[in-house]
This record gives structure tokens, sequence and C-alpha cells, in this order.
């Protein structure tokens, strides 16, 4: 994964800290459905297993907020003297929002992937273990999917 980082620059430090903590707000989401609606008992499974999917979900973030930071400087190069555009809806206002695109990405595919996951692996498997399982497939599976976006769509060049 060719990522260039520049979080520690005055420009990118505010939104790691939003994708930080909207990663987190998101895995404490998890933490509560796992313990109160899929009736997990085993408290490190529940809590340990998430922070380091948490982590997982903040690097898939940051790839594809990269991926589109990079094709929006490309952009910005190339028409540097065009009209500027009017605001749209409220929609397209809320999507314009830097970290939107790349947070909406990765809790989709987390959700579909963790929730498919986890309800074929409760017929093996006990809860404890689905829930495990489910949540390390669903981290995977946003890797992967922000190293393809990155590959096909922001095509970011390697330093």
């Amino acid at each position: 994964m060719p990522i260039r980082i520049r979080w520690t620059s005055k420009e990118y430090f505010g939104i790691g800290l939003l994708l930080l903590g909207m990663s987190g707000m998101f895995q404490l989401f998890f933490i509560f459905v796992g313990q109160y609606f899929l009736a997990m008992g085993n408290h490190i499974i529940v809590v340990l297993i998430p922070v380091g999917v948490w982590v997982a979900i903040f690097f898939a973030a940051l790839i594809v907020f990269e991926s589109y930071a990079q094709v929006e400087r490309r952009e910005r190069l190339r028409r540097r003297f065009g009209k500027k555009t009017s605001k749209g809806s409220t929609l397209k206002r809320f999507l314009n929002f830097p970290i939107t695109k790349p947070l909406l990405i990765i809790f989709i595919v987390f959700n579909i992937f963790f929730f498919s996951t986890f309800f074929i692996s409760t017929l093996f498997l006990h809860n404890s273990m689905a829930f495990l399982a489910a949540e390390i497939l669903s981290a995977t599976f946003c890797l992967l999917i922000a190293n393809l976006i990155e590959r096909n769509y922001g095509r970011v060049k390697r330093f």
C-alpha cells in the first residue's frame, strides 16, 4: 500500500484526529452491539479485539482519504483558474466534506462483511468465536477495499 502520509503537517493533523475519533466511535457501537444484542460474555473478545480493529479501520480510512486527497490535488493543479461552482444541495455539501466519503465507504464495507460473517459463523462456532472471526475478517476486507480504491481510483505516486 503505497501511501504518502502527511499527517503531522498542519493540513491533515485535524482530519487525522477526526478519522481516529470516528473510527473509535464506530467500534464503540460494535462493542455495544456485541455486549447487549449478540450476547457476548467474554470481555476480552468484546473490548480488546475491537481496539485492534479500530486501528485497522483507522488505517483503511487514512488510505481512502489519501487517495481522494491525491485526486483532488491533481484536479486542483489542472484547473487552477477555472470557474468556481456554486454550492449544491445539503447532501452534496455533506458528501464533499473531506472525511465523509472515506468513513462511509469503510463503515458500509465493515457492516456488510461483519453481519454476513457473524451470522454464517454462528452456525458453526460459538457466539464469541463468531464475533471474533467476524471482526477480524471485516477489518481485513476493509483494508483490502481501501487498497483497491487506492490502486484504482487514487493512483498515489510512490515516494
